[in-house]
């Protein structure tokens, strides 16, 4: 793949995906994107970590409390938690600025590609049964 990203790593793209996953579910429950933009702008990794950490603790607390959005709880569900750890370490390991730009940015857009179809799917079903 000629267009591969230059940082990202092949084994890193799973635990990628799964931190992108726990960012789309949380975007479709509560229809606020402030989870995601705040990871996009993060101008450290310090930062984007201390943000991904905040989104994994409102995480908990949605899962703990239900999900209101049924879409975006079957989601939830695909997540695997060791994944998102190491993701999480991963971007620890992040040297430089481009690198960081590089990967925050694959996450955020796999997480609003993730999201779109849950947030569709819900707002259809909330239109029928008005």
């Amino acid at each position: 793949m000629e267009n591969a990203p230059q940082f990202i790593h092949k084994g890193q793209l799973p635990r990628i995906e799964q931190i992108s996953r726990l960012l789309a579910v949380l975007l479709a429950e509560s229809r606020n994107y402030a989870y995601i933009d705040r990871i996009a702008y993060s101008q450290s990794r310090d930062l984007a970590i201390f943000y991904i950490r905040e989104a994994l603790r409102d995480f908990h607390s949605i899962r703990n409390r239900g999900w209101r959005n049924e879409k975006a709880a079957e989601e939830a569900s695909k997540i695997r938690m060791e994944f998102v750890d190491r993701g999480i370490e991963d971007i620890g390991r992040i040297s430089g600025m481009k690198e960081l730009r590089e990967v925050i940015s694959l996450i955020t857009a796999r997480a609003l590609a993730i999201a779109a179809p849950l947030i569709k799917e819900e707002e259809g079903s909330q239109t029928s049964s008005s």
